[in-house]
């Protein structure tokens, strides 16, 4: 044995009780001593919109290095992964009209700092994710720019004509196409006149998406890559959006091997979300899971006969449809109303609970934590808002311009500040800080294969989890006013509390019985 795996088991056996051994020395400890957190690609994923997060030059704005300073933060939380929406130069809030693929945009600073924020969070454990945007550019974009010019000049040939590939032109007006301006040419642009969907047919454009995937992943050391809109490359044709996918996936790999490929396939039903890994990408967002309509919020409903016994069926179906790849299940993004405008009360606390017990990659959008809310479900920049850090409305760091010239009063901030909710033991933050740092210490939550269990009461779920010869037994009391005790007895020997949940009290454990609290989560060994 080399010294470096001796030292790696000694590690171990030291510090990671009760867990298995992973080869290579992957594990890493949690700053607590207590279990490990593997170094793949299942992680806590924290979704950030720079924009709105922290300010560090006084402009208003947030910028890459508010992040970088906040990465101690992100840390603390349980969160090990960050996908970062749009960072390209861009010339709207949002940034999903890419100008040039290859540049930070300049109000978050520049492609250097960009570097020197991976590098500092590569250092603390934490992997990055940036946004991929290909079914468009921008109509600011230079290839746009040159094939328009040449459509409106009937230039055929040089440097400006072979740009026009690059996007889908018609000669007469089709669903989803528009005018080109001067010129009797429509351009294909599904989402709006200054995003021109790009012909993803084009050999052309294939090795520039390919260069730009190699100069993420390389120059700028990413992890990975967040696709946009993957169900709109081809509108209407899942198979050849699959096949698309499937060659950023191959080209991401062939770049580096273990890059980490989440696909925004909206779908209304998990067999639909399916069909998309058949491109071999990692994961795949679990629409199905998120919103007020989605399976998270229904499981917290005491108006069913077996809420506990339909929960975790719900797992163990998922497990049966997603049997490739890795889950991603949230519980609101940046297109979507927030989780605090949707989970009312104890719900906020016990939807993230509920969240943190699935399988996969599970991603919280920023604020959630503190449970910020948007006022207006149809109106984008009102999701976007900027992060309450601390009590008071003027200090340093504070983002105030919001996207697009929102206005956000108080309202908007139901709940504390981040200050305030970390100096309270029983805040929203403080709950997603233990349900995320549960996951890290208990690595069969991302991983394990899921085994139903019996209860004796029908709003207490329990499920077996196994991941590489290590079990977990989790409880689930999905009642929001009544505390259950279950008998552990058939579940295994020696058990003993490992981690809890609880919206409020304390689960307890005693003569082979456990006493649950209302709205409470349990994980044995």
């Amino acid at each position: 044995m080399s010294f470096k795996k001796l030292l790696c088991l000694l590690f171990s056996v030291l510090f990671i009780v009760g867990a298995s051994f992973t080869a290579g020395c992957k594990e890493k400890n949690t700053d607590d001593g207590s279990l490990n957190i593997i170094d793949d690609n299942y992680r806590n994923w924290y979704e950030i919109f720079v924009f709105s997060y922290f300010d560090t030059n006084n402009d208003g704005y947030g910028d890459l290095k508010g992040v970088e300073q906040k990465l101690d933060y992100i840390s603390e939380m349980g969160y090990n992964g960050i996908w970062f929406m749009p960072v390209c130069q861009s010339e709207t809030y949002h940034k999903y009209d890419v100008v040039d693929y290859y540049t930070i945009d300049k109000i978050y600073g520049t492609n250097q700092d960009f570097k020197d924020l991976v590098a500092s969070a590569h250092s603390k454990g934490i992997n990055i994710i940036v946004d991929l945007v290909l079914n468009h550019s921008s109509s600011s974009h230079e290839w746009f720019r040159k094939a328009s010019n040449a459509l409106r000049t009937g230039e055929t040939t040089g440097e400006n004509a072979k740009y026009i590939e690059y996007y889908n032109f018609a000669t007469s007006a089709k669903t989803g196409y528009r005018s080109l301006g001067g010129t009797s040419y429509y351009y294909e642009s599904r989402f709006s006149e200054n995003m021109p969907d790009l012909n993803l047919d084009s050999q052309a454009v294939r090795q520039e998406i390919a260069d730009i995937i190699e100069f993420w992943l390389t120059d700028m050391d990413v992890d990975g890559f967040r696709l946009d809109a993957c169900t709109s490359y081809y509108t209407g044709n899942v198979s050849k959006n699959v096949e698309f996918l499937s060659f950023v996936n191959q080209t991401a790999k062939s770049v580096k091997s273990d890059a980490y490929i989440v696909g925004e396939v909206w779908e209304g039903t998990d067999t639909q979300i399916r069909a998309y890994y058949e491109s071999g990408i990692d994961s795949c967002f679990t629409f199905t899971a998120s919103q007020g309509g989605g399976t998270i919020r229904s499981a917290m409903s005491d108006l069913k006969n077996h809420p506990g016994d339909d929960f975790i069926d719900l797992l163990v179906n998922y497990q049966k449809t997603y049997n490739k790849g890795s889950m991603a299940p949230f519980l609101c993004n940046h297109d979507t109303a927030r989780a605090g405008k949707f989970l009312i009360g104890d719900t906020v606390k016990m939807g993230a609970g509920l969240l943190s017990v699935m399988n996969g990659n599970v991603f919280v959008y920023y604020g959630d934590e503190i449970g910020m809310i948007n006022k207006n479900d149809d109106h984008d920049p009102s999701k976007r808002i900027a992060m309450k850090w601390q009590k008071k409305n003027v200090y340093p760091g504070l983002t105030y311009q919001n996207p697009d010239g929102y206005l956000v009063d108080s309202s908007s901030y139901k709940y504390p500040s981040v200050e305030e909710q970390q100096a309270d033991p029983n805040s929203i933050l403080n709950y997603y800080k233990q349900a995320m740092r549960m996951r890290n210490r208990n690595p069969e939550i991302a991983r394990g294969v899921i085994e139903k269990l019996p209860t004796s009461d029908d709003y207490v779920g329990v499920m077996k989890k196994t991941y590489n010869g290590s079990s977990i037994v989790i409880m689930i009391n999905l009642s929001s006013y009544e505390s259950k005790t279950i008998d552990i007895s058939s579940y295994g020997n020696k058990l003993a509390i490992r981690d809890q949940l609880c919206v409020s009290g304390n689960c307890t454990l005693k003569n082979n019985e456990v006493t649950m609290p209302p709205y409470s989560i349990v994980v044995l060994k």
